[in-house]
């Protein structure tokens, strides 16, 4: 199908491991080869989708016992290469996906990497309106990481889910995550997120990390909350850092105002205010001037 195109197409159909409803799905990543799909205890609720009053986790409710699994798609068949168990694991976002080969070029393994919150559905809670008004100053938000899996094609049953670099290094938050788009599916380095400032009731950072050296650069500004730090290459860039990270910022005093990193050093080189305030918004987006 054509880029950009709004066209659908089927390719394959997954059938969930655990019980007693499918688990719920809000991202999910591809590889060159395959799509993989994420099957968590967080499962869908009949009771909770018919009550009138909202309950604490929507209209879900968590499973522990209905065990979690990755699936792995095969793109071009729609054949089920690999269904494994994985330890429970609660995230919103996937950042990347790449498929790990041998000697030979023969590929043994998917690498999955997300925004995990260490199996723990509190962040839905956290996100609610009154939650984020009622800051008092103590530090709760839930923990999160970088969570890898590893999803062998080999025939095994269990797969292995890690932190891959220590929460610490981005303050123990990870959400809203973006990486260069030439890498999508590939193996990469570096990814763009929000991380976290302790204490804090809510993702209030901009982080860089990179998954080689294990490291994270991050940027903060008192009261200002960040939205997702979007990756935009330079163009004609050959590294994969070559560029700029773009984030709406909503600032302490209520304006708001589009802040521009530099995706190598992570510093601030422009910023622009708008003449208005700026409601928070999770994701962001880019469209070059040239785009059809």
């Amino acid at each position: 199908m054509d880029v950009g195109s709004n066209e659908r197409q089927f390719v394959g159909r997954v059938d969930y491991r655990g019980g007693p409803v499918p688990g719920w799905v809000h991202s999910f990543p591809v590889t060159e080869n395959y799509v993989v799909v994420p099957e968590m205890p967080l499962r869908y609720c009949v009771a909770n989708l018919l009550r009138t009053e909202p309950t604490p986790l929507y209209k879900f409710q968590w499973y522990p016992d209905s065990g979690s699994y990755m699936h792995a798609m095969c793109k071009a068949s729609g054949n089920i290469v690999a269904s494994v168990e994985v330890p429970p694991f609660m995230t919103f976002h996937f950042i990347n996906a790449y498929e790990e080969k041998d000697e030979e070029g023969r590929v043994t393994a998917i690498i999955a990497d997300c925004c995990e919150h260490n199996a723990n559905t509190s962040i839905l809670d956290n996100l609610r309106l009154h939650n984020l008004r009622s800051f008092t100053g103590e530090d709760v938000l839930i923990d999160s990481r970088v969570g890898r899996f590893r999803i062998p094609l080999d025939g095994s049953p269990f797969g292995e889910l890690e932190a891959a670099l220590d929460p610490e290094e981005h303050g123990r938050g990870m959400d809203m995550c973006s990486i260069n788009p030439a890498r999508l599916g590939k193996e990469y380095r570096y990814t763009y997120a929000c991380g976290a400032h302790r204490p804090c009731n809510f993702p209030n950072t901009l982080t860089k990390i990179d998954l080689v050296e294990k490291t994270a650069m991050n940027w903060y500004e008192e009261g200002a909350v960040p939205s997702e730090p979007y990756f935009v290459p330079r163009p004609g860039a050959v590294e994969e850092d070559d560029g700029v990270a773009i984030s709406m910022v909503s600032a302490k005093d209520g304006s708001g105002y589009a802040l521009v990193l530099d995706a190598k050093t992570f510093k601030e080189i422009a910023r622009t205010n708008f003449p208005y305030g700026l409601p928070y918004g999770l994701h962001c987006c880019w469209v070059p001037r040239d785009n059809k």
